[in-house]
């Protein structure tokens, strides 16, 4: 008897794992969509219990992760309900940014699968962790009329930039953050305030505070799961999905080109810098070999090289004068206002090597010639250490950022 018993609750232990975990034969699959003209990365979890009309729920993963870091997460969840999950790859796994990662792209990944599974198009839900979460308010509010609803985990708006999303909201939409009180990236004051944004324009919002908890997902994932399909699973759309697109694919196109071009000029003049940093250490070698002829041959490299780098980031300059100026987001108008300051600002530490070069070759008496060189230098590194703000200023005023 005590054998029959025992065989009877492993075949109870057997079916109830049956039950709540996703069956063998339900694989994550990763999968790949065109979009904005590149080939992006999504990993995709359809199980077998997958519903008819089926809910959808796109995941969007944390600063260093990958869109598999949740689906992984998710997929029991997803099997005992009978819905489907994506976790789309960011450009950059740092962060999300747009337009690089969407809306565009996640609206690709979504009308892909609705082309290929019987999913309910009034029932698309998003769901993000950390970096994730941000761009999923973001998201939500940017497309209110296209995703149900979104809950997240760890996360809200922090600066006051990123409220700006909220006037671009056509639907009064339902938003839930799950948050720990211990969480150093989101404290509760960002997360209240986010709250109280959100509630000011007609949204519904719910937070939850777990206790004890801090930014750590993983541990607690099935639990913040539950807690979040909870809330999103009794949310849809009273209409067909409307995709408004805030940023023109032509736009988007002429913003990545004009990023390439920009890096590509910036590019060049750090190699400008170092072929004339690599200068003073053959100039100095020269002179103390006493080879005089040696030393103004590197003297004259190194202003070559230094209009070089000048022509090369005011060159940048102007590339970012071009792209804020035609239409982008004031997001954007910005972070290009930024980058060509900084660009103008390394053009003129520039000028001056050349000058401190040429101020080298004109000899003159020894004491005041070095006096002026060293004046020379000081100038350029304060020129140079501007524009390091100012690139440090462009990179926090890119929208989309997040931990």
């Amino acid at each position: 008897m005590r054998f029959r018993s025992l065989a009877l609750v492993c075949a109870a232990l057997a079916l109830l794992s049956l039950t709540t975990h996703a069956r063998a034969g339900d694989k994550v699959s990763k999968e790949t969509v065109e979009s904005g003209g590149h080939k992006r990365t999504y990993y995709l979890f359809a199980p077998a219990s997958l519903k008819p009309q089926a809910p959808l729920v796109v995941l969007l993963h944390g600063s260093g992760r990958d869109g598999l870091s949740l689906v992984e997460k998710w997929k029991d969840l997803a099997a005992r309900e009978g819905f489907l999950i994506a976790g789309p790859n960011a450009r950059d796994s740092q962060g999300w940014h747009i337009p690089d990662d969407g809306p565009d792209f996640i609206r690709d990944v979504v009308e892909a699968l609705r082309a290929k599974y019987p999913l309910d198009a009034r029932r698309v839900y998003l769901f993000g962790h950390s970096a994730g979460a941000v761009f999923a308010l973001h998201l939500a509010m940017m497309e209110s009329e296209y995703f149900a609803a979104a809950a997240v985990h760890a996360g809200a708006w922090r600066e006051e930039k990123e409220f700006n999303s909220l006037e671009q909201a056509k639907r009064k939409t339902s938003l839930k953050i799950i948050v720990g009180d211990r969480d150093s990236f989101f404290p509760l004051d960002a997360v209240r305030a986010t709250e109280a944004a959100l509630e000011a324009h007609g949204h519904e919002i719910e937070v939850k505070v777990m206790p004890g908890h801090d930014h750590w997902y993983y541990d607690l994932a099935p639990d913040i799961n539950r807690d979040a399909w909870d809330f999103l699973k009794g949310k849809a759309l009273d209409a067909d999905p409307q995709y408004t697109a805030h940023v023109a694919d032509t736009a988007a196109r002429d913003f990545n080109s004009a990023i390439n071009e920009i890096n590509a000029l910036r590019a060049k003049g750090a190699e400008s810098l170092r072929l004339y940093n690599a200068g003073d250490e053959e100039r100095r070698a020269k002179q103390r070999q006493d080879d005089a002829q040696g030393a103004t041959a590197a003297l004259r490299a190194q202003a070559e090289t230094a209009a070089a780098g000048a022509k090369a980031f005011r060159d940048a300059a102007l590339a970012a004068e071009r792209a804020g100026a035609s239409k982008v987001p004031e997001d954007f108008r910005q972070f290009f206002s930024l980058v060509a300051r900084a660009c103008a600002k390394r053009a003129e530490g520039f000028d001056v090597l050349k000058a401190r070069a040429e101020l080298q070759l004109a000899g003159g008496p020894p004491d005041e010639t070095q006096t002026k060189v060293n004046e020379a230098t000081l100038k350029c590194q304060k020129l140079f250490d501007e524009a390091e703000e100012l690139e440090q200023q462009a990179e926090r005023a890119h929208p989309g950022q997040g931990p």
